[in-house]
């Protein structure tokens, strides 16, 4: 039965896993809102090609995060979710997030207005999480995404062959710690990527955790 989510009329959720039993069990919880699901069972093809052939049988997504395992596909959730954004296509990422996790989805962050842990993908938040996607999608950003010039301060670099940066943002937390990938900051920027080094980007400070924050726009300390 069609359901009205924000400006939207649904019928089918496309679900994306590797796991069929994970896949099924998120059939279930789309199905509890008498929603058809579309399980899509892979392998994926290139992903524009499936972005877009998905956003064809369907009308949102719940996507998971590792999605190379068995040979599935040769990109992961985030960077499809993202696609699918860019398509004006709503769609979750679920994923059980650790560290190094949120370090591969912060570069697409900006792109993902909706991250939740499998434990939480239960109906109600099926539906509210579409809805802040599709608002989004269509313009109006909730205030934890949007984002501000503000200084960011270089903590200290590490590593040889994927260097990963240790940053501050004053403005939202001066004593937190957020780790990036120096691959996921401008290459003209990365000479000044130093320990005590100040640059500027456009972050959204008002975030309520590591998990939320992206980084847009970097640029130099004039």
């Amino acid at each position: 039965m069609p359901l009205q989510v924000a400006s939207s009329t649904l019928e089918r959720v496309a679900i994306v896993d590797d796991d069929k039993s994970v896949r099924t069990a998120y059939e279930m919880s789309v199905e509890e809102l008498d929603l058809r699901s579309v399980s899509e069972p892979g392998p994926l093809g290139d992903l524009d090609r499936f972005a877009r052939a998905a956003a064809e049988r369907a009308e949102a997504a719940v996507c998971d995060f590792k999605l190379r395992v068995k040979s599935y596909a040769n990109f992961d959730g985030a960077e499809l979710v993202a696609r699918w954004y860019e398509l004006g296509f709503p769609a979750i990422l679920c994923t059980k997030w650790e560290e190094a996790g949120i370090d591969e989805i912060r570069r697409y962050r900006h792109r993902i207005p909706v991250l939740l842990r499998p434990s939480e993908l239960e109906p109600d938040r099926i539906v509210s999480g579409l809805a802040q996607c599709i608002r989004e999608i269509e313009g109006t950003v909730v205030p934890s995404r949007r984002t501000w010039r503000t200084l960011v301060r270089v903590e200290d670099v590490s590593g040889e062959r994927s260097p990963y940066v240790y940053v501050v943002i004053p403005a939202w937390d001066p004593n937190e710690v957020i780790r990036l990938l120096l691959g996921d900051i401008p290459s003209e920027l990365h000479p000044d990527i130093r320990a005590d080094a100040r640059v500027y980007a456009h972050v959204n400070i008002g975030a309520e955790s590591n998990e939320e924050l992206f980084f847009r726009a970097w640029e130099r300390l004039q």
